[in-house]
């Protein structure tokens, strides 16, 4: 036998090498010692112009201090070049620090009087001149990032501070969204430090604009509702709060920046971090709440506009198909946040008739929202019932319906959710149907009771007890049925009772139909006792109980054929309860007669007759007994 060669062994993996550790960036001593002379000389140059300004003149002390700031600047070019980057910065912020010390000077010590120019407007070109003088210094030291950042982040303040007190706040607005849009331009086409400050500044500068505009407008709009607060309002925007034309010029600058700003959003990498179309979305946001608060001030249709608006806006996003795009989520908060805006404002006006128009709208974007697939069919059916619902009340608050007809139209919605019902037994639709029914039919009829608790509660429970038993024709809803008659008893009570009538089978009759109808088509394969036995008692005995022949033979007559009418039905369908029944009522009208007429028979006839029958019994004893029993067989047998 050849001998087995040996199994071959497993080659382990080698490890895996640890991951080298991020390297720390630490302070190098070189910059530690550039920092630190910057920073001293620039304390320097503040104390020499503390200290001597009284002992030489401010022209002498501001040229001394630019000369050294253009020395530090001019430094900073061939330092560039030769590669020196931390001596290039350390320069440059020298200089930068020093310009800016020497044009504080300047004003403060008094070369350049308050008289000549305010304070605003010199700091804005101040600000200019350092701006500037950066920018130019890029020109010839491109790799200095001190000189780029200085120009971005130095350049927002000069425009701001001149615009400041010299135009309204509409075109203060536009000349900010100016600066914005050259800002993202032109550090696009620096590096990357650039780029990210340009970013930075652009984005705070653009988010102060958006947040001053929407405020303005919604100031106007609190102060249109807030008459004993409007001085307060005035002094703030420094006129008219309440002026229609600059509250329309400020809503078309946001609107005009949040255009554009969708569009430099383009020109800008956001940090990943940020879910998609954060940008876009927020742009629209502040735009769609500074139209939604601009529109209510608009006169006589104010905010009848700003509910078509977020309807529409409602009805082009559920229109909208399914995909990945910017559009999508843009109308999504477009619509939520002017939707948002209408109701909070209709709820702080008590707006009672907008809001019942709110509610209605909601009802039927619902449904819209089924079709396009946007919701599950359950909640939708709950959504549009309370919603109606809460229509109707809020409109009845308001006055515009009377009490008649929203419980009238509270017990139609009820009623129509229930006949809806009828087509999806068996579904989770029918729960949801089932249940805001139920709450429309209690509102109308606790409604009702406040407005005609005979009547108009007759009208509630016919309404609602008609799809009902519809509803209950399902077998496998059958005991809805039961509901369906209650409703309807008490339905005919409340109409009887409205009538003023004292004729017991207008409160009797009606409601045995109605169990005898309901019997016949629910129950007619259980015993008659279950499906014909209310009925029939419930129409029959109280008649019987109060039938007199001297004085109503009418009612005696009619119970007598109808109890005829019901032996004859249950012996040819051999059933016990009307057999029974009929018999029962009447054998009580005729001992009910015998009573009647006993006192008027002479004694000696009604003995012999008593006579004459114990005779005959007992003479046919067995004959009769047999007779008896075969009779309770017969009767036992029906069903």
């Amino acid at each position: 036998m050849q001998a087995m060669p040996p199994l071959p062994q497993a080659h382990r993996l080698p490890p895996v090498p640890p991951k080298a550790p991020r390297p720390r960036h630490r302070l190098s001593p070189q910059a530690t010692l550039l920092s630190l002379g910057v920073l001293l000389l620039l304390a320097a140059g503040v104390t020499f112009l503390a200290v001597t300004w009284d002992s030489l003149p401010v022209a002498v002390q501001a040229s001394i201090i630019a000369t050294l700031a253009a020395i530090a600047l001019a430094g900073a070019v061939p330092a560039s070049r030769r590669r020196l980057t931390g001596t290039a910065e350390a320069l440059a912020i020298l200089g930068c620090g020093l310009l800016t010390v020497d044009l504080y000077g300047v004003r403060e010590l008094g070369l350049i009087p308050p008289s000549a120019i305010d304070g605003l407007t010199y700091a804005g070109l101040a600000a200019a001149v350092v701006a500037a003088i950066n920018l130019l210094m890029s020109r010839f030291a491109p790799n200095v990032i001190t000189f780029g950042v200085a120009t971005v982040i130095i350049g927002q303040l000069p425009l701001p501070l001149i615009l400041a007190d010299r135009v309204d706040l509409a075109p203060y607005l536009l000349g900010l969204l100016a600066q914005v849009v050259i800002t993202v331009l032109w550090s696009a086409k620096g590096t990357r430090v650039i780029r990210i400050t340009g970013s930075i500044c652009a984005g705070l500068v653009y988010s102060a604009l958006l947040a001053v505009g929407s405020a303005r407008v919604l100031l106007s709009l609190i102060a249109i509702h807030s008459p004993y607060d409007r001085p307060f309002f005035d002094d703030i925007v420094g006129g008219s709060a309440t002026a229609l034309s600059p509250v329309l010029a400020t809503t078309g600058a946001v609107c005009l920046a949040a255009l554009t700003g969708v569009g430099l959003l383009r020109k800008i990498t956001l940090p990943r971090s940020l879910p998609p179309a954060f940008g876009e979305c927020l742009c629209v946001a502040a735009a769609a709440f500074t139209v939604a608060t601009c529109l209510p001030q608009l006169p006589a249709a104010g905010r009848w506009l700003t509910t078509g608006a977020a309807t529409l806006l409602a009805v082009a996003a559920l229109l909208r198909p399914r995909r990945t795009g910017v559009l999508t989520p843009v109308l999504e908060i477009a619509t939520l946040v002017v939707a948002s805006v209408n109701l909070l404002t209709c709820l702080a006006l008590e707006d009672l008739r907008q809001l019942g128009l709110i509610s209605a709208i909601v009802a039927a974007l619902s449904l819209l929202a089924v079709w396009r697939k946007r919701l599950p069919a359950p909640t939708a059916a709950i959504t549009a019932s309370l919603a109606t619902q809460l229509a109707i009340l809020l409109v009845l608050a308001d006055g515009l319906f009377s009490t008649w007809t929203s419980a009238i139209t509270l017990s139609v919605v009820g009623g129509f959710s229930i006949a809806l019902a009828c087509l999806h037994v068996g579904r989770p639709l029918e729960p949801a149907l089932l249940g805001p029914a139920a709450s429309a039919v209690t509102l109308a009829e606790l409604l009702m009771l406040l407005e005609s608790p005979t009547t108009g509660t007759g009208i509630v429970l016919t309404i609602a007890a008609a799809p009902l038993v519809a509803y209950g024709m399902r077998p496998a809803r059958r005991n809805a049925q039961l509901i369906a008659a209650l409703l309807l008893i008490v339905a005919n009570t409340a109409f009887v009772l409205g009538a003023a009538s004292t004729t017991i089978e207008w409160y009797t009759v009606p409601p045995a139909l109605i169990l005898l109808a309901i019997g016949l088509l629910g129950w007619r394969d259980q015993p008659s006792w279950i499906y014909l036995g209310p009925g029939l008692v419930l129409g029959l005995v109280p008649s019987a109980l109060v039938a007199n022949s001297n004085e109503d033979y009418l009612r005696s007559t009619f119970v007598v054929a109808t109890a005829v009418t019901i032996i004859l039905i249950g012996v040819r369908y051999t059933l016990q309860a009307p057999f029974i029944i009929g018999a029962a009522v009447l054998l009580k009208i005729a001992l009910w007669q015998l009573l009647e007429v006993a006192p008027l028979i002479p004694r000696w006839i009604t003995l012999a007759t008593a006579g004459l029958i114990l005779l005959t019994v007992g003479a046919t004893y067995e004959r009769r007994l047999q007779n008896a029993k075969q009779a309770a067989r017969w009767v036992t047998a029906l069903h």
